[in-house]
């Protein structure tokens, strides 16, 4: 590994998740993957969800697109690499049978060799790192031994960053439930003081309004506190 790309591994490290969201931390991974392991001319780096296999992050638009010929046959490279947990290369896309459908894609697309690893963190699978080549046999085992090395500390900044963004968006729901709950409690105690009934009886009310109207118990609320804060507001005749 070259001095240069030691300084660009090293600098993943100062990644404050913070001061960016996930498929930015996710971008500047495979940026540096590009820059640091010699051959890569583009890449992607897929992951697997809920949703099903898809390209979180690309170089460009034609990495993606050479990403995305593997998922239509849910088989490839990068597929390979992530289901065996191993490094996975191809010399030619030109010769070579082992995923023939995405070789010809590949190669339609300029690519003429490339070089997948899983991204795996104690034993958890987090996707794949896809690097591809415009040069026949574009990567050796330099290359490979670099992107292992780098992929070691990738994957676990990645999945540091996926856990902080899923806590800070619980956190964010959280907020949002109790800012929920306080002002439909706000309206409940409007509709208490006005109707002289009691919070059951006014919460019921709410439900009420609310399927009439086809609209959030929420919304509602938000709108009966409101409205009382204007009329408090106006001056008296």
């Amino acid at each position: 590994m070259t001095e240069r790309s030691r300084v660009r591994l090293h600098s993943l490290a100062e990644i404050v998740f913070g001061e960016q969201d996930f498929e930015a931390t996710s971008q500047f991974v495979l940026d540096a993957a590009c820059a640091i392991i010699e051959g890569a001319a583009r890449g992607g780096m897929t992951v697997l969800d809920r949703v099903g296999t898809t390209t979180a992050v690309a170089s460009d638009t034609e990495a993606g697109r050479v990403d995305a010929l593997q998922y239509a046959v849910n088989d490839g490279p990068c597929l390979e690499a992530y289901r065996q947990q191993a490094v996975i290369r191809i010399e030619c896309t030109d010769t070579d049978t082992r995923w023939p459908e995405f070789s010809r894609g590949a190669a339609a697309n300029g690519i003429h060799s490339t070089l997948s690893f899983p991204l795996i963190v104690n034993g958890e699978r987090l996707g794949a790192l896809n690097l591809y080549s415009e040069r026949e046999s574009g990567f050796d085992e330099i290359a490979e031994d670099t992107g292992r090395q780098f992929v070691a500390h990738a994957a676990a900044i990645l999945a540091n960053a996926q856990a902080y963004w899923r806590n800070d968006a619980l956190r964010r729901d959280l907020e949002r439930a109790l800012e929920s709950r306080g002002v439909i409690d706000q309206a409940k105690g409007i509709l208490m003081s006005q109707g002289n009934i009691d919070a059951e009886e006014a919460f019921a009310v709410l439900k009420r309004a609310s399927q009439r109207a086809n609209r959030k118990v929420q919304v509602l609320a938000q709108e009966i506190v409101e409205s009382r804060g204007r009329s408090r507001g106006k001056p008296e005749a």
